[in-house]
């Protein structure tokens, strides 16, 4: 005599193996709905990224039409500073100060990654420079706080909240999701000194200017350099190995190892490392740096 097994439903219950592909399910949807937010976010994060570099571009175009050339970058030499701030203020030779001028330039240009951009673009402290042109940077007298002063080339209005928002950072200058935007003036591209411009950013690993099979991206202008979602702009931080020296994994642009930091060229190999792949700067055709690769 046959007897009745009893279904799932009857036994009011489900069998581990229906509870096992019960969860493989869930998990699978799980992962297809966090795949998609995640690539929604980083198109979204791209996209905010992609529109501050284009205020700073215009910053930038407006700065060279009223003072005649782009401000100078970090790498810049104490002499290239003092020539453009005597042709931005040619009045400043009467204070007989304006050695003072660039140390102080240089101090507030390299005291944060992005305060180049910060320095140039919105003055002293981010509120402009003072109107007075015989004495922009306050030299004679740095604690006139009344003295009226330019209005910033840039918007640097924080989010409601008080947090970055994209804009600036006191301590890092101009930012963009948290991560600092810097700036490399381009100097022509036969300038041959310009190939070894570096800027080391600390915990933002070591910024350098772009090629493409050996000619310079924005040879005319400039490039924008944004570190990208591993926060890091390409060489890794310097940090000591077990003997206490120094180890950079550096290439020059034909691959060879040579110790030290340099423009990158995107179309050679062993020209680049992977930090710099999802890099975001004001030339790139699509969202990162990948899309100038081959």
């Amino acid at each position: 005599m046959r007897r009745n097994v009893p279904s799932s439903v009857e036994r009011g219950g489900f069998t581990l193996v229906e509870v096992l592909i019960a969860v493989a399910i869930i998990a699978l949807l799980a992962g297809v709905v966090l795949v998609s937010l995640r690539g929604a976010r980083g198109f979204a994060e791209a996209a905010l990224v992609r529109n501050r570099l284009d205020d700073v571009s215009k910053a930038l175009e407006i700065y060279k039409q009223r003072y005649g050339e782009y401000p100078p970058d970090v790498c810049a030499t104490d002499a290239q500073i003092k020539r453009h701030i005597l042709k931005r203020w040619p009045n400043a030779l009467k204070s007989g100060r304006t050695d003072d001028m660039v140390a102080i330039a240089r101090q507030s240009m390299e005291s944060a990654p992005g305060g180049t951009l910060l320095f140039w673009l919105a003055g002293m402290d981010g509120e402009g420079f003072f109107a007075d042109d015989r004495d922009p940077i306050a030299i004679v007298d740095p604690t006139n706080e009344d003295e009226p002063r330019e209005v910033p080339l840039i918007d640097l209005t924080l989010d409601t909240d008080g947090k970055n928002g994209g804009n600036w950072n006191p301590d890092l200058g101009i930012m963009c999701n948290n991560m600092p935007i810097i700036y490399f003036r381009s100097e022509g591209k036969d300038a041959d000194y310009y190939g070894m411009k570096e800027y080391p950013t600390a915990r933002f690993g070591d910024a350098a200017p772009y090629m493409n099979n050996g000619r310079w991206y924005n040879p005319d202008s400039f490039q924008l350099i944004y570190p990208g979602e591993d926060g890091t702009f390409g060489h890794c931080p310097f940090e000591d190995d077990d003997e206490g020296e120094g180890d950079h994994d550096h290439h020059d642009h034909h691959g060879e190892d040579m110790g030290i930091d340099h423009a990158r060229d995107l179309k050679t190999k062993n020209g680049v490392e992977l930090p710099d792949h999802d890099n975001i700067t004001n030339f790139t055709d699509g969202a990162t740096l990948d899309s100038q690769m081959e």
